[in-house]
């Protein structure tokens, strides 16, 4: 079995070997941050976004960087041509550092800073794909949902008790309202239009969430970013979830009722295959992975 590598505080070393202290906050109190970054053969999709992203989670929690965004870039773009990294994740993480336990955060601390490959199989092509059935549960979350923080316990146990039930995804329902998903933006088509929750304290800014709703422009779709009831919700033409793994599904089913007519519509099929040649179009490039091959 290959060597799976870990980029942990500057250095690089077999995942098997790393470690990190008890009393690392990450580990004891969730005190951290994270972040996912597709990569499609080897060349990483949306990653200035994603480490935008990270940048504003740490300083709404009062993480520093222990380097520059600038930096950290090129050291996971240097570690992906190390590995011949191709077609996969790198997981991302960022926690306040180690320091003996106590609630109050300590003045002098180091941040622990880490990342590593996982591969994912190909993403299938726009419309295939046996669609996903989603299942509602209580959003017991917290109002800063905005940070993409690691304390993802309640999406756990969401995520659990989906899949336990033989769903694939659970949906939160705060006071009726649809929010998003477990592990994803869900999104819904109404008389044409593209209809998804606004960011803010039960909405997760999502990077393929973004993109998503800049092609519906370009394709001239109607977007509306508002909160949704439930049975409204339920009762669309058209509902899919996405995330930057799984791009785009379309639901099958919401609470073991037909959804969008059992079908991937026209409108998802269309922003699928527009998110699909973005993806094309950004990655075209020789992956750095294939040029070490070559000279290897």
């Amino acid at each position: 079995m290959p060597t799976e590598w870990i980029w942990l505080n500057g250095k690089t070393l077999p995942l098997s070997e790393a470690r990190i202290g008890v009393e690392d906050r990450g580990f004891q109190f969730a005190d951290g941050v994270y972040e996912v970054i597709r990569l499609y053969n080897g060349v990483p999709f949306t990653l200035a976004e994603h480490l935008q992203r990270l940048v504003r989670s740490a300083a709404a929690i009062d993480i520093a960087l222990p380097l520059d965004v600038d930096k950290l870039d090129r050291e996971i773009r240097n570690s992906i041509a190390q590995q011949r990294a191709g077609e996969g994740m790198i997981y991302l993480q960022l926690t306040r550092g180690c320091a003996p336990r106590n609630h109050v955060i300590p003045a002098d601390i180091s941040a622990t800073l880490l990342f590593y490959f996982r591969p994912l199989p190909p993403v299938a092509m726009a419309g295939r794909g046996k669609g996903a059935r989603i299942v509602s549960v209580p959003d017991e979350r917290w109002k800063r949902c905005w940070i993409k923080s690691i304390a993802l316990l309640p999406n756990i146990l969401a995520k659990t008790q989906a899949v336990s039930g033989g769903y694939d995804e659970a949906v939160f329902i705060d006071d009726d309202i649809v929010t998003e998903c477990s592990a994803s933006n869900l999104f819904v088509v109404m008389n044409g239009a593209l209809v998804t929750h606004p960011v803010g304290p039960k909405v997760l800014p999502g990077i393929t969430r973004a993109v998503l709703l800049e092609l519906a422009r370009e394709l001239g779709i109607v977007v509306e970013e508002r909160p949704i009831r439930q049975v409204e919700a339920m009762a669309a033409a058209e509902i899919f979830i996405t995330s930057t793994t799984r791009e785009i599904t379309w639901v099958k089913s919401w609470n073991d009722k037909p959804a969008g007519g059992e079908r991937c519509g026209p409108v998802t099929l269309a922003l699928h295959q527009a998110f699909q040649e973005r993806v094309r179009n950004d990655t075209k490039g020789i992956p750095t992975s294939s040029v070490i091959a070559k000279s290897a």
